[in-house]
C-alpha cells in the first residue's frame, strides 16, 4: 500500500522532446513557407516582392504606352537624317498653318501635337517669321525650341553660278524658296526701260541698238556670285541686286589697268604686249558667254579667246556650238547637220559674227579673257578647238582645218557616247 501510495504520490517527468500541438493556421503557414528556419525571413520579404513586381510592371506598360505615343507623335520624323532644312516662316500666318506646313515639309509627324503644345506652353506669340534651320532629325519639342529661339533670319544666301542662262537662275531661286514661279522674273528679264538705267552693258547695247533678236534683254548682265537677299526679296529687287555686281564687275575688267612688265636681260623694263581689242562692252559680254560655255579652265579662257578673235579678224564664223543650243536649252556635245543648219540669231554657224546677245551670264574671268586673249595663240594664227574626253574638260586646239577635222573624228564617238547617258538633260 505504501508503495502504491509513494507512485501515486510521485509526480511523472516531463518527456525531453514533446510535439507543439497546431492550430489551423499554423499548420497552413508551415505547409505553405516549408518547416525551415528562413520562414520568418521568407515571410517578411514575400509582400516587399510582390510590391516590386507589381510596380515593375506597371513601369513597363507605361514605358511602353509613353514608346508608342512618342514614336506615334512627338519623335523626329527621320532619326538619322541631319540634313538642314531652311523652313521659313512668313508674317501673319496662325499656329495651325506652321504646323501643316512643318508636316508637309516632313519635319513633324503630326501638326495638332505641335498646335497644343505650343499653345500649352503658352509660346504661341513666342513664334517668329523668318528663315529657320531646321531638320527631320529634330523632334517635335525640338522644333518649337528653335522656332521661339529667336534664332531666325531675315535674309537667304544665293549663289549664282558662271554659266547659268537667265532661265537658270530663275529655276535656281524657285527651288530656293526665293520665288514662288519663274514667270514674272523671266518677264522682268525683257524690261529694258526699267532697268537700262541700272546696267552699264545693258545701256551699251541699247545705244548701239544691238537688242533686238534677243531671247533676254538681260542675259548676260546678271552677275554670277554669292548674295545675302532679304527672304522678302521681290523678283525686281533679286535683278537689281544682280545688275548692280556686274556694274562692278565691269569696272574691275573694263576700267582696271592691266598693264604687265618684265625684265629684259640688261634689266630694261618693257610692257608686256596687251590685245587691242575693238569690240563695245557688250560685244565684249557676249563673246564672253561664249567663252565660260565652250572652256573649264582659266587657261583655256584665253586660248578660246584667242581663236574667237583670229576668226572675227579674218572674217570667218565662229561656229561656236553652244550657240546652236542656246534657244533649245539642251546640253549636247555632237550636233547634228541639221541643227548646226538652224537659221536663228544666235547659231554662229549661220550669222556672219557674234550671236544675236550673250548665252549665259560669264564670271569676270571670262570677261577679263574676252579683252585679253592668249598673245602666243593669237600671233601663232590658232583657228580651231573641240572638246577632247566630255568629263575632262580639257580642249584640243589647232591651226589647220585638217588638223581639227582629225580631232574632231578622234573625240566625236566620246561626245555622241556622252550624249546618250546625258540625253534630255537642260543646260546646267
Amino acid at each position: 500500500m505504501a508503495n502504491k501510495r509513494k507512485k501515486r504520490g510521485s509526480r511523472q517527468r516531463k518527456p525531453l522532446f514533446q510535439s507543439e500541438k497546431y492550430s489551423i493556421r499554423a499548420l497552413h503557414e508551415d505547409r505553405e513557407y516549408g518547416m525551415y528556419w528562413y520562414a520568418w525571413l521568407w515571410k517578411a520579404v514575400r509582400p516587399v516582392l510582390i510590391f516590386i513586381c507589381s510596380a515593375l510592371m506597371v513601369i513597363g506598360m507605361v514605358s511602353v504606352g509613353y514608346d508608342r505615343v512618342y514614336n506615334a507623335f512627338f519623335a523626329p520624323v527621320e532619326r538619322d537624317n541631319s540634313e538642314v532644312v531652311n523652313f521659313q516662316i512668313a508674317s501673319g500666318e496662325t499656329v495651325t498653318q506652321i504646323g501643316e506646313r512643318l508636316q508637309q515639309a516632313n519635319l513633324l509627324r503630326d501638326s495638332r501635337v505641335f498646335k497644343y503644345m505650343v499653345q500649352f506652353r503658352g509660346l504661341t506669340n513666342a513664334l517668329s517669321y523668318g528663315t529657320f534651320k531646321l531638320s527631320p532629325g529634330m523632334n517635335t519639342d525640338e522644333i518649337i525650341t528653335e522656332l521661339t529661339s529667336g534664332s531666325q533670319t531675315n535674309e537667304r544666301v544665293i549663289t549664282i553660278v558662271p554659266g547659268w542662262t537667265v532661265e537658270d537662275i530663275a529655276k535656281y531661286l524657285v527651288a530656293e524658296g526665293a520665288l514662288e514661279d519663274t514667270g514674272e522674273f523671266l518677264r522682268l528679264c525683257n524690261d529694258v526701260d526699267r532697268f537700262v538705267g541700272s546696267s552699264y552693258a545693258l545701256r551699251d547695247a541699247q545705244n548701239n541698238g544691238t537688242l533686238a533678236g534677243r531671247k533676254y534683254a538681260l542675259e548676260g548682265y546678271l552677275a554670277p556670285d554669292t548674295y545675302r537677299i532679304f527672304v522678302s526679296a521681290t523678283p525686281e529687287s533679286i535683278i537689281r541686286t544682280l545688275l548692280n555686281q556686274h556694274n562692278k564687275v565691269v569696272d574691275s575688267v573694263f576700267y582696271a589697268d592691266h598693264s604687265e612688265y618684265y625684265t629684259d636681260a640688261e634689266g630694261v623694263y618693257h610692257e608686256v604686249e596687251k590685245y587691242n581689242s575693238t569690240l563695245t562692252m557688250d560685244q565684249t559680254v557676249t563673246l564672253a558667254s561664249m567663252i565660260e560655255k565652250e572652256a573649264a579652265t582659266r587657261e583655256d579662257y584665253a586660248r578660246v579667246s584667242a581663236v574667237f578673235h583670229n576668226r572675227l579678224a579674218q572674217g570667218m564664223k565662229l561656229e561656236s556650238d553652244p550657240t546652236v543650243t542656246y534657244l533649245s536649252g539642251v546640253h549636247k556635245l555632237a550636233l547634228s547637220d541639221e541643227e548646226i543648219a538652224q537659221q536663228n540669231p544666235y547659231n554662229t554657224y549661220y550669222v556672219p559674227a557674234l550671236p544675236a546677245g550673250p548665252i549665259c551670264n560669264p564670271s569676270a574671268a571670262a570677261l577679263e579673257a574676252a579683252m585679253l586673249p592668249d598673245m602666243q595663240y593669237i600671233k601663232d594664227g590658232y583657228l580651231y578647238f573641240c572638246a577632247t574626253e566630255p568629263n575632262s574638260g580639257k580642249l584640243a586646239f589647232s591651226i589647220s582645218k585638217a588638223e581639227h577635222e582629225a580631232n574632231v573624228a578622234l573625240y566625236r564617238p566620246l561626245w555622241e557616247e556622252y550624249d546618250r547617258q546625258h540625253a534630255g538633260q537642260q543646260t546646267p
